[in-house]
């Protein structure tokens, strides 16, 4: 049988990746196809599958099509492009730390197939150091998510979720762009039947990444003695990155049980520009993780285990002789329940879990009193009763923690986290939604140990927030319209604060009480149009006003909180006919006030971006490539005070895949 053109066409690209390779100065991405498909459910709001629209609180779920359409490298790029979340960049190649609803990065709770990864010392992560690639789905629930899994979860829930679709291929990625950038991915994945009466696969995952990040910007600190006015066009130094990660995920399948086991190895080394310090600062980081899931079928009853172990690495280094300090921390949790679904009346239906769960936690560095370590303990039971017309969500759950210093005084915190949700069916296509939660954050062990100035006795910061909404979802997958209006409001307690004493030192405390509310708009429309044209059309709108409380008769009393955007608007498009797909989309940030007196705020800034997307396949295998200018437009821009974002550039991918 004569080989197809694109069969031809297949080889000789190979080919000409090959040479590319050794080149590594291209950039790759898989491109969907035409027909943009919306996910059906989502199992973060409620721990049951339910329709996104069912659920009853908010909840976005991105999917593979959004990270290509997106063109993001890292799960800060899609988090900043495709949901409300505000992501707080130091530059590219710094930390970037992500919020919902005016709270803190470390009130945002990150899981990675269900599990915790945040590290304990810190209380975050750094989102720009997570290659998107590695991930099939990201699951994002807006609010709390503390009676269902614990502690940090008081503004929201990111759930990283890794793919076990069917097939079997490999997919080379190329990424090259401005500034040095560079990248290199390797995908395998044979997932199907093994033999009659058992399913299971492995997914692989490789990804290396560079970026010198050497472009030029308009720093308004420094003085220009040639003009005699002040500002200077300089070179933005020690901004280069270097990361790498390995990814494995392993699974099978009978009728009755399901065992998954996955791995994950990441590094880091990257310089650190500090406006205004002198130059050689570098960050190390490193992080190990291993976890397993199993769920058996027991009748009705469906038993599921889970258990994760991570070690990570923090080092910083002053200067280019400074020897690094360095942080370990060793986690290691796992949690048992049960789920069994109950029969109401003739069409209604409960679906009930419970279970435990329990964790230990240990951290060592030079700043740390020896010693600091926390474990953990919780119970708790949820419920999705669907009784046609009402859907609700109850859920209750206690957690403990017990921490442990070097002077072996021993402090046990605990938190009760209740939750109740509610989804009407009011007519059609309408769904009406509330719910009222309680979240909690336990105080990191940074808080807690850091030399003498940390407090092992901290209370839990406690919140509660109340939703309403409005949900519309007409049509199907390939062609239809999703709009979702909420309203929120959120109060925390007990927040803890990092502030001088009169000593000049700084300490914890539970000092804190804020009060955020606020509104949250998205719209999604899916269609053919003429020639074969598909479009997809997505847009959120956010207004979030979070308020300083703490300390009545001050001058911080009632301010804005420092680097809470009171307005986003993020809105892209899709066009794809073909294999060929034109992507645009612009994301809007309002004012952000840099001072605790609201005197001093970061201008609202507009950053767009367009691509250009090729794809073609045949059954051995599929080929795309993209071009992609972001900062369209050219704007200087901070997210960060003092940490310039990168000027109009390039980016270009190419991928090729065999079957």
């Amino acid at each position: 049988m004569r080989a197809s053109p694109l069969s031809a066409a297949t080889r000789a690209v190979r080919t000409a990746v090959a040479v590319a390779v050794l080149a590594a100065t291209a950039q790759a991405q898989t491109v969907p196809a035409d027909t943009l498909e919306m996910p059906e459910v989502s199992v973060t709001a409620t721990r049951v599958a339910v329709a996104p629209a069912d659920a009853p609180a908010r909840v976005a779920v991105l999917t593979r099509q959004d990270v290509e359409a997106a063109g993001a490298r890292t799960l800060a790029d899609l988090l900043e492009a495709r949901t409300g979340l505000f992501v707080k960049r130091y530059g590219p190649g710094g930390l970037a730390s992500a919020s919902l609803r005016g709270t803190t990065s470390s009130q945002t709770l990150v899981l990675l197939d269900g599990h915790r990864i945040a590290d304990p010392q810190l209380g975050q992560l750094d989102l720009s150091l997570l290659p998107a690639i590695l991930f099939e789905r990201a699951e994002v629930l807006y609010g709390p998510g503390s009676a269902l899994y614990g502690t940090d979860g008081v503004g929201g829930v990111v759930n990283l979720q890794t793919g076990t679709s069917d097939g079997r291929d490999a997919t080379l990625e190329l990424r090259g762009g401005a500034f040095g950038a560079r990248g290199l991915s390797l995908v395998g994945r044979t997932v199907g039947p093994l033999r009659p009466g058992l399913r299971g696969g492995v997914v692989a995952v490789a990804d290396a990444e560079g970026y010198d990040g050497g472009y030029a910007f308009f720093d308004s600190t420094r003085f220009n003695n040639d003009t005699g006015a002040p500002g200077l066009w300089v070179t933005r130094e020690d901004a280069d990155e270097r990361r790498t990660s390995l990814l494995a995920r392993g699974w099978v399948e009978t009728g009755r049980l399901h065992v998954a086991l996955g791995a994950w190895d990441a590094s880091a080394e990257r310089g650190l520009f500090t406006p205004g310090a002198g130059g050689g600062q570098r960050q190390w980081d490193r992080s190990r993780r291993v976890w397993t899931d199993a769920r058996l079928r027991l009748g009705a009853t469906t038993l599921q285990a889970g258990a994760l172990a991570q070690a990570g690495l923090l080092a910083w280094a002053g200067g280019p002789t400074a020897r690094p300090d360095s942080g370990r921390t060793r986690t290691l949790s796992g949690s048992l329940r049960a789920e069994r679904p109950l029969r109401l009346g003739q069409t209604g239906v409960a679906t009930i879990t419970a279970g435990v769960q329990g964790g230990a936690a240990r951290a060592t560095h030079p700043s740390l009193q020896t010693g600091a370590s926390e474990r953990s303990g919780a119970l708790f039971a949820s419920a999705v009763v669907d009784a046609g017309r009402v859907i609700i969500a109850p859920a209750l759950r206690f957690d403990g923690v017990r921490t442990m210093g070097d002077s072996l005084d021993v402090t046990t915190l605990t938190a009760l986290s209740p939750a109740l949700g509610a989804t009407v069916r009011a007519w059609g296509p309408v769904r009406l939604k509330g719910s009222a939660r309680r979240a909690f954050r336990a105080p990191t062990f940074n808080d807690r140990f850091w030399g003498t100035v940390g407090d092992p006795g901290l209370r839990p910061e406690r919140a509660w927030t109340f939703d309403a909404g409005l949900a519309l979802t007409l049509g199907t997958a390939a062609q239809g319209v999703d709009a979702e209006l909420t309203r929120f409001d959120t109060a925390v307690r007990d927040q803890i604060v990092w502030r001088p004493g009169a000593d000049a030192v700084w300490r914890p405390g539970n000092v804190g009480h804020v009060h955020t509310s606020g509104w949250e708009a998205s719209l999604g429309v899916r269609t053919p149009l003429a020639l074969g044209v598909h479009l997809r059309l997505d847009g959120i709108a956010t207004a979030t006003d979070a308020r300083d409380r703490t300390e009545p008769g001050t001058t911080s009393y009632d301010q804005p909180l420092l680097y809470v955007p009171d307005r986003q608007f993020k809105a892209a498009v899709t066009l794809g006919v073909r294999g060929l797909a034109f992507d645009a989309e612009a994301v809007h940030t309002g004012r952000r006030f840099v001072v605790a007196d609201g005197t001093a705020s970061l201008a609202p800034v507009t950053v767009a971006a367009a691509g250009l997307r090729l794809h073609a396949s045949d059954p051995t295998g599929a080929i795309a490539a993209a071009l992609r200018v972001e900062n369209l437009t050219g704007r200087r821009y901070e997210v960060v005070r003092g940490y310039p974002m990168p000027p109009r550039h390039l980016s270009l991918r190419l991928s090729i895949t065999t079957r």
